[in-house]
């Protein structure tokens, strides 16, 4: 049996302290995070040419004798909340999204479309939720990484307008071995 020492794990734990859940929620093995992220008007505007990481590369290793070759983030659910400031986004099509990607990847782990949330003149909200099985993913293509969020589709895909969106996203970290 290993020991694992305190201030080899401290490090390892600390990666999730950024979450909405501070020690998160374990069922059937799984651990359940979340984390928030407000983008910023110019983060909008920019969002299609410059993705925006929400939750970072998990730590691996630590010092510990036998670690598990890493971790992978899995997507369940999307909340996004629009801050209305003055003038609503305008939006390029109907199939501008927000996507959810792991970091430098572009594989979609998770989508909401903007119509309907950010063209509108008052705050809204919107939920999205994994319902069926996700995409097959290369470990090569998951492990480790962080996830990120894009602004997908017709380009350019917001314009003319001002506010803030809040990002609520759900996720369970999946072990590798």
């Amino acid at each position: 049996m290993a020991l694992i020492f305190e201030e080899t794990l401290n490090p390892w734990w600390e990666q999730f302290a950024i979450t909405g859940f501070p020690s998160g929620l374990v069922i059937s093995g799984q651990v359940y995070r979340g984390t928030k992220y407000q983008l910023t008007t110019a983060q909008l505007l920019a969002l299609q040419t410059t993705a925006v990481t929400l939750v970072p590369a998990p730590v691996t290793g630590g010092g510990i004798s036998t670690p598990p070759a890493g971790f992978a983030y899995y997507p369940t659910r999307l909340k996004a909340e629009y801050i209305f400031n003055s003038t609503a986004f305008t939006i390029a099509n109907a199939d501008n999204a927000f996507q959810i990607e792991y970091v430098g990847k572009s594989t979609a782990l998770l989508s909401m479309l903007v119509t309907g949330l950010v063209d509108q003149s008052a705050s809204t909200i919107a939920v999205n939720s994994v319902t069926t099985p996700g995409p097959k993913i290369a470990l090569a293509n998951c492990a480790n990484l962080g996830l990120e969020v894009k602004l997908i589709g017709t380009t350019p895909a917001l314009t003319l307008g001002n506010g803030a969106v809040n990002l609520f996203l759900e996720y369970t970290i999946i072990p590798l071995f």
